[in-house]
Order: C-alpha cells, then sequence, then structure tokens
C-alpha cells in the first residue's frame, strides 16, 4: 500500500509540473507592450488582433504575428487570436 501511495504521489507531482510548464509556456508567446502612445502585440503563432472601445466597437483589426494600434488615453479591449486560443487583455492608456 505504501509503495502504491509514493507512486501515486509521484504521478501527481510529475504531471502538475508539466502543466505549470505548459501554463508558463503560452505566457511566454504572448506580449503585450506600449511604445509611447502605440500598443504593440506580438507572438509567433498569433493570427490576427483586434482592438476594441470598452462599448464594444471595433477600432482596428491586424493581421499577422506583429501588430500596433495608436491609441488615445482610455480603457480598451484587445483580442488576440494565438494559436488555438483567443486571448483577451484589458487595455488601460492614461
Amino acid at each position: 500500500m505504501k509503495r502504491f501511495l509514493m507512486t501515486m504521489t509521484t504521478a501527481v507531482v510529475l504531471l502538475t509540473g508539466v502543466i505549470v510548464a505548459d501554463a508558463a509556456k503560452i505566457t511566454d508567446q504572448f506580449t503585450v507592450r506600449f511604445r509611447e502612445d502605440t500598443l504593440v502585440v506580438c507572438s509567433t503563432q498569433m493570427e490576427e488582433a483586434r482592438i476594441y472601445t470598452m462599448d464594444g466597437r471595433m477600432l482596428l483589426r491586424e493581421v499577422g504575428n506583429y501588430a500596433e494600434f495608436e491609441l488615445v488615453p482610455g480603457t480598451y479591449r484587445l483580442y488576440a487570436k494565438v494559436g488555438d486560443k483567443m486571448e483577451r487583455r484589458r487595455i488601460e492608456l492614461r
């Protein structure tokens, strides 16, 4: 019984490590940065990026793995299709 519990504990620890590594990998693949009043979004796996106002009006859409959006101060929603996931970020420019 003790051997079974040790084996199960080892399996859980190893699986947890794999899940944590996958989560870290996803965040490394998608970057959002500001350069003055320009929002820069890039990822090697990004297919498109869209920026919306908070009331849901689409302002700009960029296709490819690199996108730049010139923004005025305010709050926006960024949607980016990265791989098979849709990443969403709240962007606030002061």
